[in-house]
């Protein structure tokens, strides 16, 4: 019922902004038409929006080709604009993109969270996730070109360093396009184009205030000039948002049984919990001596949550400068340089916790079994030093200088360099040190011992344990040089065929560094790797039908046949090429379709057997029974494959003249994916889900364990041996296959109505298919709807309203429910609705204020039955955030 009531609240919002005569809903993101070009034949009329704006040298650029002027053609192209990207209730980028149903939030973001690597996600970065594949799987440009790899490891790119007031638009090409780009294009690619026309100078403000003291701040500033031959344009922008703490939001917890679920709450307590001959035994509160050792029950355990003082969305200051400008020096010539630097910091606060051997040399020592000379205590630090704080940094630049002139007829050709620079630092300087812990507890000294069975600890030792170093440095380097020409070949009777062919040098160099030990004696493991790439490609323009030889039953008939070769200096080369079609039968209807390959070169730190994080780490995860306790093993392997895909699309557009401000679209998408990369250390449901079977030794011997601590891996956490349950290999593999079907489909109108200028429209996903084998030779199985994975709806509606110096949008966003399949009986996980409004209102034709809800009915996430009682992945943690916001321009 009260599911039902929020989709009713949400609806009735939305008819209210557009007025009883909209039956229809909105899309926030919109389907870009077919290009203008001077020659009409080169793209498909566009019947409904404003075509994508011409940059300032006066060309057409859409994303998905290479030819100046023509849209990609069988492709989708969803855009987002200026005026819809200020009118979004987010204060990044990344957020922004999140709200579009093709992207999945798996992976890299802020909120944290385990699938597709996410655990590797130091910093607290978010990457783009297009169709759910990976953040690896998408590849992200601005104005065409490539960002310097983001993360620690070089996994993702957060295109948040660009500020949102300097972008003109974001387009998205859910369509493989490795034919195009090259390597990392598998599930698509997206596109931020920079504002190079704007002329003055704009500023924005923003505040935005939870209930639960968590707030986000904003300022942007946006400055440009043109001038007869050239332009040149500057923006800067700060973003911050506070701690949002776990005690703050009443999901967040780990003991679920009030919800109908488990009991996820640690044993690592203060006071702790002993386990001695196969047997838990509670220390009171107060503790346990000799005196009282008789008093402790058997099967009795202290059971705590003290991660209500983590920050579930941590700190985070957030500084991004981007500059661009361009200078014709002679007529059909100019050069052209761009640039950007940002820096992302913050604190995680973290709770410290072990499971320790205690023996009977320990002055604290007592055993609830007699002649015991061990017992197990299970152990947290956080009542007697709080949370520890894990300061973290990112730091990205990039700077291109190019030239581009005119040759012969149209022809153009264009050249740039490019080179950027990333680097990312979780400084993490307290934790439990293995080595200072076993001392400490083999201490004789009673007053320089720990004591893990109650009682007061000396301050001098806490800080000896607690001096542990687990400091992850990745730095990235990015050169690039381009050349390229492009323009007509011949004319047919369609129109003029259209070629681009160029070549790309590519050095792409990581860095990655591990510093482990205590401050007085810091470990260094470290390792870094380069490669060259070369590419060839060409692209190539075909109008078969146009308006000169148009015929009853094929208005327009294009055709685009794309192909690009690069060669790796350390895997060898790969070749794919894409097919493009788009038939026009009758104005106001287009069918399109595409074919191609695409692929994905392994990351150096996916390759390294000692960088990115590898080594051993002594983990908890969720088992079928609750927590377990073992020893999760990551690293690389430099035998690694390139990731490798198949992609077939084919859709329908409509825009019928007779109804104007009418489009509705439909396309079926199909991608085969093979030799996937798999990192599985923490995957959700590692121990419970038979996909991961041979990768998970639930039983180990004794003899296993102490084999795998002294093999020389790093050790990344203090492990007790006596207390591992389980070793998982989470070492990456190309283990992987994805058979993935679905639907996008959109319907948007736009009308004037007394005045007003109203738009209404709806857009989603409907996945079909989604397969996954996680290894070589097992039988695929249905991971849609499933924990870690995509679910099978996606779909956001708005509705906006323009009327003089008014305008107001209302959104809903739905996610379907899915199947938490890490418990057994399997849990349903019911749908996440949200619902957003916007009010802004222009008081001078220079001054705008606005208010906006993120959330407005200030829906919880549904509940998991996983640890914190939510899915990261699935669902955003912050609750409804009111913002206002002033913008001035001059």
């Amino acid at each position: 019922m009260l599911n039902t009531a929020r989709w009713t609240c949400g609806a009735a919002i939305i008819a209210l902004a557009v007025g009883y005569t909209a039956p229809a809903l909105a899309q926030t993101a919109q389907p870009v038409p077919d290009a203008t070009v001077p020659d009409d034949s080169a793209a498909d009329p566009a019947p409904l929006y404003e075509p994508a704006q011409a940059d300032a040298g006066g060309d057409v650029v859409v994303t998905g080709s290479r030819i100046r002027g023509v849209a990609p053609v069988g492709s989708n192209v969803i855009a987002i604009d200026q005026e819809r990207i200020a009118q979004e209730p987010v204060t990044s980028v990344n957020d922004l993109l999140r709200r579009v149903p093709q992207v999945v939030s798996l992976g890299a973001n802020r909120a944290g969270g385990s699938s597709q690597n996410g655990a590797a996600n130091a910093t607290r970065g978010a990457g783009i996730n297009l169709r759910g594949l990976s953040t690896n799987a998408t590849l992200l440009l601005y104005d065409g070109r490539r960002f310097p790899p983001q993360g620690t490891q070089g996994q993702f790119t957060d295109p948040s360093v660009i500020p949102s007031i300097a972008l003109s638009r974001v387009e998205v090409v859910a369509d493989g396009a490795s034919a195009i780009y090259g390597s990392d294009a598998v599930a698509g690619v997206v596109n931020f184009i920079l504002r190079k026309d704007f002329d003055g100078l704009e500023a924005r403000a923003r505040y935005g205030f939870t209930d639960n003291s968590y707030d986000e701040k904003q300022i942007a500033l946006l400055a440009g000039k043109r001038w007869d031959g050239g332009w040149a344009m500057i923006s800067g922008e700060w973003t911050r948002n506070s701690a949002l703490f776990g005690d703050r939001l009443g999901f967040y917890q780990d003991d679920n049984r009030d919800r109908g679920g488990r009991d996820l709450r640690v044993t690592t307590c203060n006071p702790g919990t002993i386990t001695a001959g196969g047997r838990t035994y509670a220390i009171p509160e107060g503790g346990v001596t000799a005196a009282n050792v008789g008093a402790l029950t058997p099967g009795t355990a202290n059971r705590c949550f003290y991660s209500g003082a983590e920050a579930v969305i941590p700190e985070q200051d957030r500084y991004s400068v981007v500059a661009a400008a361009s200078q014709e020096l002679a007529e059909g010539v100019r050069v052209f340089a761009d640039g950007f630097w940002s820096r992302r910091e913050g604190v995680i606060p973290a709770v410290l916790s072990t499971t320790a051997t205690v023996r009977n040399t320990n002055p604290f020592f007592v055993s609830p079994v007699p002649g015991a000379t061990s017992v197990q205590v299970g152990y947290s630090f956080f009542p007697e030093i709080g949370t520890v704080k894990w300061p973290y940094w990112a730091e990205t630049w990039n700077a291109v200088a190019g030239v581009e002139a005119k040759l012969f007829g149209n022809f153009r050709a264009t050249a740039y360099y490019q080179h950027g620079e990333a680097e990312e630092v979780a400084d993490r300087r307290t934790g439990i040190n293995t080595g200072a812990l076993n001392a400490a507890l083999a201490d004789t000294n009673p007053a320089t011992a720990l004591n893990l069975f109650g009682g007061p600890n000396n301050p001098d030792t806490l800080a000896r344990v607690t001096d542990n170093l687990f400091i992850i440095t990745g730095r990235t380097k990015l050169d690039v040089f381009n050349a390229q020409v492009d323009g007509s070949l011949f004319a047919l009777a369609g129109g003029e065929v259209r070629l681009a062919v160029g070549y790309e040098h590519r050095i792409e160099y990581t860095f990655t560094n591990l510093t482990t030990g205590q401050a007085a004696t810091p470990v260094n493991l470290g390792d870094d790797g380069k490669r060259n790439v070369d590419a060839v490609f060409g692209e190539l323009f075909v109008p078969l039908v146009g308006s000169a030889n148009a015929m009853r039953g094929i208005e327009r008939l294009s055709l685009s046949l794309a192909l690009r070769h690069e060669h790796y200096s350390d895997f060898g080369s790969t070749t794919n090429p894409k097919i493009g079609l788009t038939y026009q039968p009758f104005q106001g209807l287009s069918l399109k379709g595409t074919y191609g390959t695409s692929f994905r070169a392994p990351t150096f730190t996916e390759v390294s057997t000692v960088g990115g994080g590898a080594g051993l780490y002594f983990d908890t995860l969720p088992g079928l029974n609750g927590n377990a306790i073992g020893i999760g093993i990551a690293g690389g392997n430099p035998g690694l494959r390139p990731e490798t895909a198949t992609t077939w699309s084919f859709g329908v557009e409509a825009a019928p003249p007779e109804i104007p401000g009418l489009v509705a679209s439909l396309t079926y998408f199909r991608i085969d994916y093979s030799d996937q990369i798999q990192a599985l250390r923490g995957t959700p449901g590692l121990l419970t889900n038979p996909l991961y079977a041979d990768f998970v030794n639930l039983n180990p011997t004794q003899a296993q364990i102490a084999a795998l601590i002294a093999s020389g891996l790093p050790l990344n956490a203090a492990i007790n041996a006596d207390a591992v349950t389980f070793i998982a290999d989470g070492r990456r593999q190309n283990l992987g296959s994805t058979k993935l079907r679905g639907l996008d489909f959109g319907l948007n109108y736009r009308w004037e109505w007394g005045g007003a200028n109203l738009d209404a429209g709806i857009q989603g996903t409907k996945y079909l298919t989604y397969d996954f084998k996680a290894v070589p030779l097992a039988p695929y199985s249905r991971v849609l709807d499933t924990f870690g994975f995509s679910q099978n709806f996606r779909v956001q509606a708005d509705a906006g309203i323009s009327f003089g110096a008014f305008r107001a949008r209302a959104t809903l966003n739905h996610l379907a429910g899915y199947l938490n399949n890490t418990v057994t009986p399997g849990q349903r996980v019911r749908n996440y609705d949200t619902v957003d409004l916007y009010f802004g209102y222009d008081v001078t034709p220079r001054l705008t204020l606005s208010a906006d809800a993120r959330n407005l009915l200030n829906e919880r996430p549904p509940f998991v039955d996983t640890a914190r009682g939510y899915d990261p992945q699935s669902a955003n943690p912050i609750p409804r955030v009111i913002s206002l916001t002033a913008a001035v321009k001059f």
